[in-house]
């Protein structure tokens, strides 16, 4: 019995990639006949000497960005591997499923997504329950350790401890590295790097939640750092999706009436996706210290307000490149030029 995986090595790139990053589909690893921990420790060892973080993908289920947007595909498991090696505490954590309730969606707008036909019924995973956290204690960070790997986040960030590199994968990258498509590589900016504004309030969220509502809702920021904010991890490599397909997915929130800054979060990339598509913005749910951030990264009130013209849906996706911000020196491949794909024994 063979078991499929990707990676992204190190390297990959033109060298941009730090680290080795793998990716096992859990549908390949019920095809093997085994359990996802054990995956990641069969990927570790074949992996020798070297080290990566290991992230196990369920396609066929969602899961939910920073912002509140919907996404196919999900992070089910996450792993750290290093020579060979999975620390038997920290160094892996199963990811819940969250099941569905009227309750769930009232309490939580954002997930109004998951009734339309393009989520109806599918699987919901976002972070780790009570059980599932085991010894960790109740903080934000969502992640696992493994000598020198870190893989954090549920799987949205990594880092080598040792020699002090790290890169982000927001999910939409990482369903483009499982689907095929292309990836936009490069620097992640003072946009990108640290979410500005990219926070709900949810039960068991990718970061925050926990067994209750977060303390966090849309509108707010999380990190709080005013105008050094932008500064936190502007210098480290990220794997994104194409503008174009962030535009498609967050369009999705917009065409059912969910609403940047009340509903959703308050990113610079749905607010500008949000003036570009004349929808409302809740200005005044925007919270001051969020504005700070925001307008640190050129997002105002007044440039929002300003009158513009509306561009229709699939206008809005045309232009996702000069409408949604960030990255702009980021270098386009296919992912097949950066990711490989393996099959070892089991």
């Amino acid at each position: 019995m063979k078991l499929k995986y990707r990676i992204v090595p190190k390297g990959a790139a033109n060298g941009v990639v730090p680290l080795n990053w793998v990716f096992i589909e859990k549908q390949d690893i019920d095809a093997a006949g085994i359990l996802p921990y054990d995956a990641c420790l069969a990927v570790g060892k074949a992996l020798g000497d070297d080290c990566a973080a290991v992230n196990i993908m369920d396609m066929d289920a969602i899961t939910v960005t920073s912002d509140g947007i919907i996404a196919n595909g999900a992070v089910v498991g996450l792993a750290s591997v290093d020579h060979g090696m999975i620390n038997k505490e920290f160094g892996y954590l199963n990811i819940s499923e969250i099941p569905f309730s009227d309750k769930l969606v009232e309490e939580e707008p954002h997930m109004r997504l998951w009734l339309t036909d393009y989520y109806k019924g599918k699987k919901l995973y976002r972070g780790p329950s009570t059980q599932d956290r085991g010894a960790r204690t109740s903080h934000n960070e969502n992640m696992t350790m493994t000598g020198r790997i870190a893989n954090n986040n549920v799987g949205s960030e990594a880092m080598n401890m040792v020699d002090m590199t790290e890169i982000l994968a927001p999910f939409f990258g990482q369903y483009e590295l499982m689907t095929g498509g292309s990836v936009m590589i490069g620097v992640a900016g003072p946009i990108v790097s640290v979410g500005i504004g990219m926070i709900v309030s949810e039960r068991h969220g990718r970061i925050f939640g926990g067994d209750n509502l977060g303390a966090y809702r849309a509108g707010m920021t999380a990190h709080n750092s005013g105008k050094y904010a932008k500064t936190v991890k502007k210098d480290y490599p990220a794997i994104a999706a194409p503008k174009s397909v962030l535009a498609e997915y967050s369009l999705r929130a917009l065409d059912i009436g969910l609403i940047p800054g009340q509903h959703i979060g308050c990113s610079p990339a749905l607010l500008s996706l949000a003036k570009a598509y004349g929808k409302p913005i809740a200005f005044d749910n925007i919270t001051e210290r969020a504005w700070i951030e925001l307008e640190s990264v050129g997002i105002t009130k007044e440039s929002l307000k300003a009158s513009s013209k509306v561009l229709t849906r699939d206008e809005v996706i045309a232009q996702a490149d000069s409408i949604i911000p960030g990255m702009d020196d980021a270098v386009k491949y296919d992912v097949s030029e950066i990711c490989e794909i393996k099959y070892l024994d089991i």
